[in-house]
C-alpha cells in the first residue's frame, strides 16, 4: 500500500478528518478538498489512486465526478468509493450508473469495512490488462502537468458523460431545480450552471415571457460593453420575431438580471457564434434560450442534442416557476389591497384559501362594532384646501387602520370620515370587545399626536374624534350586486354603535360603550390567561352615564364612558355622580339633583353630570310616563 495515493473529496471537515488519520495509519498519502471541480482538476494533474468523494460535494458531486473519473481513459485506472449519508437504493442506483467501486456510510466504527473496499477496488484494477485500449479501466497512471482549464474540463465531462447517464444526470437536476421554483432568480442560476456543464458558453441569454418581461444574462468580465449591448439586442431581436402572440415588447420596463464570468484571461475577446433555443415548443409560455461563443465552429451535434434535452427536460421546470410568479403575483396584489382593512393572519387565511375565514357569511356571530366619526368635520372642509383635507385624511386613516388591525379587527368601510371596524368577523378571537376597546384608547391617544399644522381650525375648535362600541350579533355575509360586493354586517346592532358614537357629542366623551362591551371588558379583566389572547393591553376605568333608547329602538341600552388618561376625575365626583345616576334610575329625581350639584361643583366641565342634571330638573317638574329608568333620544 505504501505510495498509494488519496483523494478526500469532502465537504465535512468531521468525516473528511476521520477518512484522513485511518488511512494514514494504514499507509496511504492523503490530499483533502471540499469541491467537485477541484477535485477533478487535482485528479486530472496528479491522477490518485484512490478517490473518496462525497455525494453532496458542491458544483459536480460524488456521483458525477464518479462517472466522469471512470469515463475517461486518462483518469479511468482511479479506485473511486463514494461517500454518503446513507445507504439506500437511490443511491446504490447512482452508485452503479456512476461505475463506482463501492458506496460508504462514514464511521469511526466501520472503517475496517472501508479498507476492505478499497483492497477489492484495487485488486480489481490491477487485473485491468494494459493492451485492451478501448476498455474503461485501461492502466494509465501517467500525470499532466497542465491545469485543467474552463474549456477542457467542459470537453471532459461531456466525453465522459454516456447518453444514458447523462440524460438520467439532467433528469435528476430538473427535479431538484424545483426546489428553486419559488425564487426565479435562483431558478436562473441554477440553469444557466447546469447549461454550462454542458456547453462552454462566452455569453448566456435566457428570456421569459412573463406579464413583465425578464431577462437574465451570463456572460465573460472578458467581453467588452458593446459585445454585452449587441448580444442583448440579438437576443431581444430573436425573442420578438419568434414570439408572435405577444402584441407589446417593453423592455424599458424587463426585469433584468445580469451575472459576470470571471475568467483568467486580460484579453477581450469577441463572440462569434451565436444558437438559439426555443424553450417552450408550445408556445403557451415562450421562453428563449440564447447562447453565444467566440469560438466560430458551430455547436457539435451532441451538444446540440444535450441542449435539446435540457429545453425539452427544464420546460416544464420553468412552466411551473411562471404560474407561481404569477399567483405570487396575484397573492400580493391582494395582500396590497387588504392590507389597509384587514390584520396579516386574515388575510393569510383569506390567500390560502382557509374555509373557516369565509364560513360565517350569512351568519350571526357575535361581534364588536367599532364606529369613529370627526368632529365638525364639514366645518373642517370649509376652512381648508380639499387638497389638505384629503392628505391628512389619507394619513389619519392610515394610523387609525394600524391600531385596528393590530388589535385584531378590521375595517369595514370609511364613510366620508367616518371609519366603521369590525372585531369578530372575518375572524373572531376571544373578548372581542375587549380588543375593541384597548383600539379606541390607543386610538384617541394617536389622535392626540397628530400633526395638524397643515390644517386651519375654525376658532376655539381642534381636531378630536368620537368612538362609539357596542357588542351584538349582527348579520355578517358577502353583499351587494353582480358587479360590485363587500364583506360587511348588517342589522340592528350596526345601527346602535352608530347611535352611540353620535352619543360621544351629547356626553361630551372621546369614547362610549355599551353595557354588552363592559361585560365583556370585565370577562377579560377576571381572566388570569389574559395574556394569551391580547397581545397589548391597556388600564382604563369606565363610568356609568345614562340608560338610552337610541332612535328607533324600543329597547334600553347601558352606556358607559371609557376614561382615559385626561379623566382626572376625583373619587368624590364619581361617588357622587354615581349616586345621583341610581336616583334617577329609579325615578327620585329630586333626589338625584341633590348629588349631581355637587358633582357638577367638582367637575364643572363634565357634559354628562350637565346633561342629567338637567333632565332631572324637567323631569321632576313633569314624570314621564311609565319611567323605566331610560331616556328615549329622538335624535340620531
Amino acid at each position: 500500500m505504501k505510495n498509494k495515493r488519496v483523494l478526500i473529496a469532502e465537504t465535512s471537515k468531521t468525516i473528511s478528518r476521520i477518512l484522513a488519520e485511518a488511512l494514514k495509519e494504514a499507509g496511504y498519502s492523503i490530499k483533502e478538498c471540499t469541491d467537485g471541480i477541484e477535485a477533478l482538476k487535482l485528479h486530472y494533474k496528479e491522477n490518485y489512486d484512490i478517490i473518496l468523494a462525497s455525494s453532496l460535494l458542491p458544483n459536480i458531486d460524488g456521483f458525477n465526478l464518479c462517472r466522469i473519473v471512470k469515463g475517461t481513459r486518462k483518469l479511468s485506472k482511479t479506485v473511486f468509493i463514494i461517500c454518503t449519508p446513507s445507504i439506500v437504493n437511490e443511491s446504490k442506483f447512482w452508485a452503479d450508473a456512476a461505475q463506482s467501486d463501492g458506496l460508504y456510510e462514514p464511521s469511526p466504527e466501520n472503517i475496517h469495512y472501508l479498507l476492505t473496499l478499497i483492497d477489492k477496488g484495487l485488486a480489481r484494477t490491477a487485473e485491468i490488462k494494459d493492451e485492451t485500449t478501448d476498455n474503461p479501466y485501461r492502466k494509465t497512471k501517467e500525470t499532466n502537468d497542465k491545469e485543467l482549464n474552463d474549456t477542457a474540463l467542459i470537453k471532459l465531462v461531456t466525453e465522459a458523460f454516456g447518453e444514458d447517464f447523462f440524460k438520467l444526470n439532467l433528469i435528476k437536476n430538473a427535479f431538484n431545480a424545483e426546489n428553486y421554483i419559488w425564487d426565479i432568480d435562483s431558478l436562473l442560476i441554477h440553469i444557466s450552471s447546469t447549461i454550462s456543464g454542458i456547453y462552454a458558453y462566452d455569453a448566456l441569454g435566457i428570456i421569459i415571457n412573463d406579464e413583465t418581461l425578464i431577462e437574465y444574462y451570463d456572460y465573460s468580465d472578458s467581453l467588452t460593453k458593446n459585445d454585452v449591448d449587441d448580444f442583448k439586442k440579438i437576443c431581444r431581436s430573436d425573442f420578438t420575431s419568434r414570439i408572435s402572440s405577444r402584441k407589446e415588447f417593453n423592455w424599458k420596463t424587463s426585469i433584468t438580471i445580469e451575472n459576470i464570468i470571471e475568467t483568467l484571461s486580460d484579453d477581450n475577446i469577441k463572440l462569434k457564434n451565436y444558437e438559439f433555443f426555443p424553450i417552450d415548443p408550445s408556445k403557451k409560455l415562450p421562453i428563449t434560450l440564447h447562447i453565444s461563443t467566440s469560438d466560430s465552429r458551430p455547436i457539435d451535434m451532441t451538444t446540440q442534442k444535450r441542449i435539446d434535452f435540457f429545453v425539452e427536460t427544464y420546460s416544464i421546470v420553468i412552466e411551473k416557476a411562471i404560474v407561481f410568479r404569477k399567483i405570487e403575483g396575484s397573492e400580493r396584489k391582494i395582500r396590497l389591497a387588504f392590507s389597509r382593512f384587514l390584520p396579516t393572519k386574515v388575510i393569510n387565511s383569506i390567500v390560502q384559501g382557509d374555509k373557516t375565514v369565509t364560513s360565517a357569511i350569512g351568519e350571526q356571530r357575535k361581534v364588536a362594532i367599532l364606529m369613529a366619526d370627526i368632529r365638525n368635520f364639514t366645518a373642517l372642509t370649509e376652512q381648508n384646501e380639499p387638497e389638505a383635507v384629503i392628505t391628512f385624511l389619507n394619513n389619519y386613516f392610515t394610523k387609525m387602520g394600524n391600531i385596528i388591525k393590530k388589535h385584531g379587527g378590521t375595517i369595514d368601510k370609511f364613510m366620508g370620515d367616518e371609519i366603521m371596524a369590525l372585531f369578530g368577523v372575518p375572524e373572531s378571537f376571544k373578548y372581542n370587545a375587549d380588543r375593541a376597546a384597548n383600539a379606541a384608547v390607543e386610538m384617541i391617544e394617536e389622535v392626540k399626536n397628530m400633526d395638524t399644522h397643515l390644517l386651519k381650525f375654525p376658532e376655539g375648535q381642534k381636531f378630536e374624534i368620537g368612538i362609539g362600541i357596542h357588542y351584538g350579533e349582527p348579520i355578517s355575509g358577502t353583499i351587494g350586486s353582480e358587479d360590485k360586493k363587500e364583506y360587511t354586517v348588517i342589522g340592528d346592532d350596526v345601527n346602535i354603535a352608530s347611535r352611540v358614537q353620535n352619543l360621544t357629542k351629547l356626553y361630551g366623551t372621546p369614547i362610549l360603550i355599551t353595557g354588552q362591551v363592559r361585560r365583556d371588558i370585565e370577562e377579560a379583566e377576571k381572566d388570569k390567561d389574559l395574556g394569551k389572547y391580547l397581545l397589548e393591553k391597556t388600564s382604563f376605568k369606565t363610568r356609568y352615564l345614562d340608560n338610552v333608547k337610541v332612535k328607533g329602538k324600543s329597547i334600553p341600552v347601558e352606556i358607559f364612558e371609557i376614561m382615559g388618561t385626561d379623566n382626572n376625575y376625583s373619587e368624590n365626583f364619581l361617588m357622587n355622580y354615581s349616586k345621583g345616576l341610581y336616583q334617577y334610575l329609579m325615578g327620585n329625581f329630586y333626589g338625584a339633583q341633590d348629588y349631581l350639584r355637587i358633582a357638577k361643583i367638582l367637575m364643572p366641565k363634565d357634559k354628562a353630570t350637565k346633561v342629567l342634571l338637567e333632565r332631572c330638573k324637567e323631569f321632576a317638574r313633569s314624570k314621564p310616563k311609565d319611567w323605566d329608568g331610560a331616556i328615549t333620544l329622538t335624535n340620531k
